[in-house]
């Protein structure tokens, strides 16, 4: 079987959002019922024998069909719903792995998708065999002490760490940096030290790339190449700066009360300028405009997507009568 047939059939076993584990366990009580209760439904056998269950009591579940066996050594209580925080647990179990890049990201809560493969890394190498679940990709390394925590029972990559080893296989890379930060969730000097240790490591180029972009004016920087954009496309009638009530509008076509805004990284914009825009945008349609607005993110990825926004917008208001 295929890692991406093993990955459906074992999605298909899920249940929607991967619901919380239940409590009312099987006659199971005390220790191990807690342990089954934080870990998803997960328990490896080394627990369960620490719990003083038996092998005996061990098999004596798995035949009745109680607990179903993931990997050697590595059950899950049937009184569980099987989740993708359950199925994330038990390959990492398998693979004695360090959840990193993507993996890391969603579970610490930075990425509302679990992407796929898996990610993660190991000391040593593990058998293929031992874990058919879902496709994971090892990566055989290990991590200065800083670079590594435990959440919620499993050891993962500290966040700055994980956000440049995930840049490189994000959809969005720029986003999810200029999202983290903006948060709070990482910090410049956290990431550009994480570059640092880890050089030579995969993703790191599109990384340190990324970071140099902080370096600069991203608003400016998105205004020329918008500029650009706007020179490339043919489209003309446009003016730069455009005086409107006390302000001024990044690119703006009077005649048919067109307005663009450029915005750089969320990461730059503090509250007052964000109320500010705010205002602006009010103003704007309160005056019979249609304000646009495209960030640096837009200008990077999807630049043919902004031309033909722009575009329909003015054919449409060119059309309009009055």
């Amino acid at each position: 079987m295929t890692s991406a047939h093993q990955s459906q059939q074992f999605r298909a076993e899920m249940e929607p959002g991967g619901a919380a584990p239940r409590l009312n366990l099987m006659g199971e009580t005390g220790q191990l019922a807690a342990i089954l209760a934080e870990q998803d439904g997960i328990v490896t056998t080394a627990q369960a024998l620490a719990c003083g269950l038996s092998r005996g009591g061990i098999r004596g579940r798995a035949v009745r069909g109680e607990w179903k066996r993931l990997a050697a050594g590595i059950y899950r209580s049937a009184e569980h719903d099987y989740g993708e925080r359950a199925m994330v647990r038990a390959a990492a179990l398998a693979h004695r792995g360090v959840l990193d890049r993507t993996t890391a990201a969603w579970w610490h809560g930075l990425v509302d998708t679990l992407p796929e493969p898996l990610t993660m890394s190991a000391a040593q190498a593990v058998p293929e065999q031992r874990w058919t679940g879902c496709a994971v990709d090892v990566v055989r390394r290990t991590f200065c002490a800083e670079d590594l925590t435990t959440l919620r029972g499993l050891d993962l990559t500290a966040k700055d760490l994980t956000v440049v080893g995930a840049v490189e296989f994000d959809p969005d890379p720029s986003r999810l940096l200029d999202r983290t930060l903006q948060l709070g969730q990482v910090t410049v000097d956290g990431l550009r030290e994480a570059v640092k240790r880890y050089p030579r490591t995969r993703g790191m180029s599109t990384a340190r790339a990324l970071l140099a972009v902080l370096d600069e004016d991203t608003e400016s920087a998105a205004e020329r190449m918008f500029a650009q954009l706007l020179r490339e496309e043919g489209i003309r009638g446009w003016i730069g700066q455009h005086p409107f009530e006390g302000w001024r509008l990044d690119f703006a076509w009077p005649e048919w009360k067109v307005a663009v805004e450029i915005d750089g990284w969320a990461f730059h914009c503090d509250p007052k300028a964000f109320r500010r825009d705010a205002r602006k945008r009010n103003a704007l349609i309160r005056a019979g405009w249609l304000p646009l607005s495209f960030t640096w993110h837009d200008l990077t990825e999807d630049r043919i997507g902004v031309a033909e926004t722009v575009v329909s917008l003015l054919r449409t208001r060119a059309l309009m009568p009055g």
